[in-house]
Parts: structure tokens; C-alpha cells; sequence
């Protein structure tokens, strides 16, 4: 084990540490509620997020880390950022850009994002606009938003739909539909581009 992998360990623990009531008290109100409550959790990402400098860093990763699905240890949450649900997966080497909001969300390795990038729970998550045309409310409907491994999410992005591997996502992009492995999409609506054309469009 190398000095570094040593330093980031020890530092995720003390995370784990001081984020620890936190932890408790998120999941006695799981454990008290059945699962029907977030109003522990969402008090906690909250106060959580405005830590800041390295020291909040390793206390938002030590807290989603214990509360959350599946957070890897090597994640780096920056100042601001918070995730919406318990219920999301975030694979190693990925970093959360300062005061992005992630909902319901598959994210892989490497993943870069920047920062405010919002990723909502799908399109629909406040209800279909047909429907509440019709009667005034509407029930959401939360879909996962996936985002593939090594993909880059530019800042101030919104994503409504999930993002292949080896993507990237331009700056201020507003993303409806699903974007394919291997692609770089720009815009509001984005849209697949060719990168050296859009940077030269005089060629």
C-alpha cells in the first residue's frame, strides 16, 4: 500500500468519524419509519455540504459512504454538493463538482462533473404536464440516470436522461434524451457534435 492510498485512507475514516452521528441518526430514523422518512437525511446533507476546505470533503464522502447504497471511498464530493437520495450508486474515481445535485442516480468510474451540474430523476419527476393540465397534480415518476464510466459533465449542465461511457457533456448543456457511448454533446436541447468541427466552424 503506497503513502498516498495510505493518506486517503486514513482521512476517509476520520470522515467516517466525525460524520458519524449523522450516520446514526439517518439510519435510527430508517430503521424507526421504515424507510418512510428523509427528514434526517435531508437536514444532514444540508448542514453537511457547507463544510468546507479537505476536512468536509472526507466528512460528506464518510457520511454518504455509511447512509447511502453503494458510495465508493474514493469519491470526492466538493463544497456545496449533495445527493437527493440514499438510493444512489457512485463508482470509484468520480468527482462531484461544487453544489451539483444529484437525484436518482447510476454513476460510474471516473466520472468527471463541474460545477452546479444538476442530474434530475428523469423527466418526470413532478408529474406529466398533461396531467396536470387536467386535474391540477400529477404524481412524479423517478427514473435512473445513469451516467457511464469516464464521462465528463461540463458546468451549469442539467441531465434528464442517462449518459453513456466515454462521453462528454459541454458546458450549460440541457440534456432530454440518452446520450450514446462515445459521444460529446453540446447545447439546449444537447446534440451530438463533432468536437474538432464545433471548435473550427469555418472548416
Amino acid at each position: 500500500m503506497t503513502l498516498r492510498l495510505i493518506i486517503k485512507r486514513s482521512l476517509f475514516l476520520i470522515g467516517i468519524l466525525i460524520a458519524l452521528p449523522f450516520i446514526i441518526l439517518t439510519r435510527l430514523e430508517e430503521f424507526l419509519t421504515r424507510k418512510r422518512a428523509g427528514i434526517i437525511f435531508g437536514w444532514s446533507k444540508e448542514i453537511l455540504s457547507l463544510c468546507p476546505t479537505i476536512l468536509g470533503e472526507v466528512i460528506r464522502l464518510g457520511y454518504y459512504w455509511g447512509v447511502c447504497k453503494n458510495i465508493s471511498p474514493d469519491v470526492l464530493f466538493m463544497f456545496g454538493s449533495m445527493l437527493s437520495r440514499q438510493d444512489t450508486v457512485i463508482g470509484p474515481r468520480t468527482v462531484i463538482g461544487a453544489y451539483s445535485m444529484i437525484g436518482y442516480a447510476r454513476i460510474g468510474e471516473g466520472v468527471l462533473m463541474g460545477a452546479r451540474v444538476s442530474l434530475l430523476s428523469g423527466k418526470y419527476m413532478h408529474g406529466h404536464p398533461g396531467e396536470r393540465a387536467e386535474n391540477g397534480t400529477a404524481d412524479g415518476r423517478f427514473e435512473i440516470i445513469s451516467i457511464g464510466d469516464n464521462s465528463w459533465i461540463g458546468q451549469d449542465s442539467t441531465l434528464l436522461a442517462s449518459i453513456g461511457a466515454n462521453c462528454t457533456v459541454g458546458a450549460g448543456s440541457v440534456v432530454f434524451k440518452e446520450v450514446p457511448d462515445n459521444s460529446t454533446v453540446m447545447g439546449n436541447p444537447a446534440r451530438k457534435v463533432n468536437i474538432d468541427t464545433a471548435a473550427n466552424p469555418a472548416q
